[in-house]
């Protein structure tokens, strides 16, 4: 018997142990005592794409509606001399290289054969050579993996989720054994054309079935599930496994029809259409002129908004505290995705990436799992590809691949516009009625300021005291008088006196300071960066971000009074909804309606 990997089964693996070794992937042992049957790379991969794949051919030859599948195999970076590039942790840089894969999958099999390293291929087909969504054209198979399976009873759960008849999914054509998890295919009898609406709609259902296969019953991880999307490539068959052994497959179950699958599906998630419109272009054109004057006649792209930079430094802020193993590369990658849609410079994009990287490598729980360059390299590609899919996100999707909770803003329906007429009536009529007025009270209290503020004021005062009086006096830190002694305050704009640009400046630059702190901490930390940070905080002035700042200096608030201006937004929004009527009324009789 050879060592052709790319034949190699289960049952080969347990006969000729002196070829394969001893190690079997994880559940292998256990989906055979299950009864189902060992399936080589070459079979399952031949059943999946058939004879659908194009002839292989030189690029300059491509032939409109043919289509390749791409695999990418994972290896380090060498220079042009053959030598190893590092990272700045003296650890190997890695590279994707790709091999388009043709019918009869030739290439595919010979990498199998030949390559130790990390090799991956989703089960569609691609125009060109690029593997991202737009380009997408046939879906052969939906694969879902599940880890973090239940040592005892995981495995027999997963089973009977697709045997009994509550809240069931299909059964899989095939079960692969890919390490330490499973990887589920449901392969399709025919495949299904990736359209815009069918690609969204393909989503959702691997969304809704993913959480019914990651189960308390079945995962350890039911609370982290990973979210991916319906092209992930996955491990493939015959190649090794993290652990040294090799991805092994399983024949489960016969090929699916888009009825079978939405037997398993509600109402709203079936698949009903699996062509781009339900309208011609002549309809098109009748019911949407203004598009189809724009998209078609004209050539336009489809339209893009930009959002605000805050948003893209808040995000850094959620990461670095909440981003956890397992989700680091999805939340580092939305930031490239918000990056492009705040036009964040590339040198700011790239240079925030890497500072983030260095923190989640920290948060590393095992060897296997290190946060490297190739991580940050493949999140940087959101940005540099800046697609569609950088714009249009839903915020369940990106919290559910986060693993960071997100909740829209709600403001009932209402426009922001109409939302804040409502709030400023009502705090009218507050006043008037209980004769009030909201601002008195408010502002910054008295005898407060910097600490270089309370150094001069005190030797303003007095003129002969010494250093060591001030410190007695004023209750600072020796170092904090020595620092300020003689410190003059020069005229300057407040923050609430600039202009909205120079504000914005201030803001970005206290941020990254605040992010470099937080970086810091988590790594070396001395008494001279305590000190540092306390100064900082002490003296920093963009306390909130720029939008907010405008819209409290329309409701004539001060950047000092944020907490006063949100109790204030608060009061009001329960105030309206909870007393419309009531307030109406009150109103109306005031005016004599």
């Amino acid at each position: 018997m050879g060592s052709c990997r790319c034949r190699l089964t289960y049952e080969d693996m347990m006969s000729h142990p002196e070829v394969w070794g001893k190690e079997l992937p994880k559940w292998a042992t256990e989906l055979a005592e299950k009864g189902y049957k060992g399936v080589c790379a070459v079979d399952f991969y031949s059943d999946i794409f058939g004879d659908d794949l194009e002839e292989e051919r030189l690029p300059d030859d491509y032939k409109r509606g043919e289509y390749a599948g791409i695999a990418i195999e994972k290896v380090k970076k060498t220079d042009d001399k053959g030598n190893l590039v590092l990272d700045n942790k003296n650890r190997p840089r890695y590279i994707g290289r790709r091999y388009t894969i043709t019918k009869g999958n030739m290439k595919l099999y010979n990498l199998i054969d030949s390559s130790d390293n990390f090799c991956m291929i989703a089960p569609i087909s691609y125009a060109g050579r690029v593997r991202k969504n737009d380009n997408a054209r046939y879906m052969y198979a939906l694969c879902i993996e599940v880890d973090h399976i239940k040592p005892k009873t995981g495995l027999q759960e997963l089973i009977y989720s697709w045997v009994r008849d509550f809240l069931a999914v299909p059964e899989p054509t095939y079960i692969v054994c890919s390490g330490a998890g499973l990887h589920l295919y449901f392969v399709f009898e025919r495949p299904i054309p990736l359209w815009r609406n069918v690609f969204e709609q393909l989503t959702e259902v691997k969304k809704y079935f993913t959480p019914i296969l990651w189960s308390q019953y079945i995962s350890l991880a039911s609370d982290a599930i990973q979210y991916e999307s319906i092209n992930q490539p996955f491990r493939c068959v015959g190649t090794r496994t993290k652990a040294g052994s090799y991805a092994l497959a399983f024949k489960v179950g016969t090929k699916i029809t888009i009825e079978q699958l939405n037997s398993f599906l509600p109402k709203e998630l079936k698949l009903n259409c699996v062509y781009k419109s339900k309208h011609t272009l002549d309809e098109a054109k009748r019911l949407y002129p203004e598009w189809y004057k724009r998209r078609i006649e004209q050539g336009q792209e489809r339209g893009c908004y930009n959002r605000h930079k805050p948003i893209y430094y808040n995000w850094i802020d959620k990461i670095l505290k909440e981003a956890v193993v397992g989700k680091r590369y999805n939340c580092l990658e939305n930031l490239c995705s918000l990056a492009v849609q705040c036009n964040i410079e590339p040198e700011q994009v790239e240079a925030d990436c890497r500072r983030i990287a260095e923190h989640f490598e920290r948060l590393t729980d095992s060897d296997d799992n290190h946060f490297t360059e190739y991580d940050v390299l493949c999140a940087l590609k959101t940005y540099h590809t800046a697609s569609e899919q950088a714009y249009r996100r839903k915020i369940e999707y990106i919290a559910k691949k986060t693993g960071i909770p997100l909740t829209p803003n709600k403001r009932n329906g209402r426009k922001q516009a109409v939302h804040l007429m409502g709030a400023r009536a009502l705090q009218q009529i507050n006043d008037q009625v209980n004769g009030t007025n909201w601002r008195e009270g408010n502002g910054r209290p008295k005898e407060s300021g910097t600490k270089a503020q309370q150094v001069f004021e005190y030797r303003a005062a007095h003129p002969d005291a010494k250093k060591i009086d001030c410190e007695r006096e004023t209750k600072l830190s020796r170092h904090t008088v020595l620092k300020w002694w003689n410190w003059q305050p020069e005229h300057e704009k407040t923050v609430d006196e600039m202009t909205d640009e120079e504000y914005e400046q201030l803001f970005y630059h206290e941020m990254n300071r605040d992010i470099m702190f937080d970086i810091r901490q988590n790594g070396r930390w001395s008494e001279s960066d305590e000190e540092e940070l306390t100064a900082f905080k002490a003296n920093r002035k963009a306390l909130v971000s720029p939008l907010k700042r405008i819209e409290m200096r329309d409701h004539g608030f001060k950047v000092s009074q944020e907490a006063e201006y949100d109790a204030m937004i608060e009061e009001l929004e329960r105030e309206i909804e909870k007393n419309y009527l009531e307030w109406s009324e009150k109103g109306d009789a005031m005016r004599g309606e």
